[in-house]
């Protein structure tokens, strides 16, 4: 019973020892992070004010519009049946009749051709800075590719399932995310900066370290007096010795 209590004591003291050395670790880090507040706090402000002017900086609104189209083709077919929306044969023809003063290759890169989950509906989207022009361009690329699949591939199984409309909403709309974004990796960033120049500084600068170094107990510390301070204290100790002696003369 008695060495089950004398456990039970050793464990308790182990856990205090433990909380202690915690807090000590906690109270550190603080007064580490508190030594150089100013580098985070700097850091921080530098982060969100460039994300800030980036992210205020002007921008072209972009509009998508898309057209569903079903291609019965073989599995061999289908590959190449579906690289033909964006492909010169097709897209100067889309140029021509909607006269657009774009080449080949700048319209190319507004079209997209996707399929859904691997089946046989095809997606065709377009992005342009007019969304009345974004939805023109896809209903024109679809029509004119039926017909340009139809004379050159001999395939007449292309159905059109819907047709593209004007889309409002631009898909590049101005967000926040990226100054919050900037916010947090500035902080990050200056507080790993504040731990790396603490960890860099050889300097003693805790009782703790003092007795860690030469292996001894400190019984005290006097703490750092300012010069003015001991101006004060000093002009006031010579009021007290001139009161006195005008008292004792009297």
């Amino acid at each position: 019973m008695e060495g089950k209590r004398q456990e039970d004591s050793q464990t308790s003291h182990h856990d205090h020892e433990k909380l202690k050395i915690k807090e000590i670790n906690l109270k550190s880090l603080y007064l580490t992070v508190k030594k150089r507040l100013w580098i985070v706090v700097l850091i921080t402000i530098l982060f969100t004010f460039v994300a800030g002017l980036f992210n205020s900086r002007p921008e072209t609104p972009m509009y998508l519009s898309s057209t569903r189209i079903i291609v019965a083709a073989s599995s061999d077919m289908m590959g190449t049946v579906r690289v033909l929306v964006r492909e010169p044969i097709v897209l100067n023809k889309v140029i021509e009749k909607l006269g657009l003063n774009l080449s080949a290759a700048a319209l190319r890169s507004q079209i997209r051709v996707d399929s859904v989950d691997g089946s046989l509906v095809t997606v065709v989207s377009v992005v342009d800075s007019d969304p009345r022009l974004a939805a023109e361009i896809a209903n024109t690329a679809v029509e004119t590719y039926r017909q340009v699949a139809s004379e050159v591939l001999g395939i007449t199984s292309i159905r059109l399932l819907t047709t593209a409309e004007e889309n409002p909403f631009p898909i590049n709309e101005k967000s926040n995310r990226i100054v919050y974004i900037a916010f947090l990796l500035g902080m990050i960033l200056s507080v790993g900066l504040v731990f790396l120049l603490d960890s860099l500084d050889d300097s003693i600068k805790s009782e703790r370290e003092v007795e860690e170094l030469l292996g001894l107990t400190m019984l005290g510390q006097v703490n750092k007096i300012k010069r003015k301070d001991y101006a004060s204290r000093r002009l006031k100790k010579q009021k007290s010795i001139s009161v006195r002696g005008e008292t004792i003369g009297s």
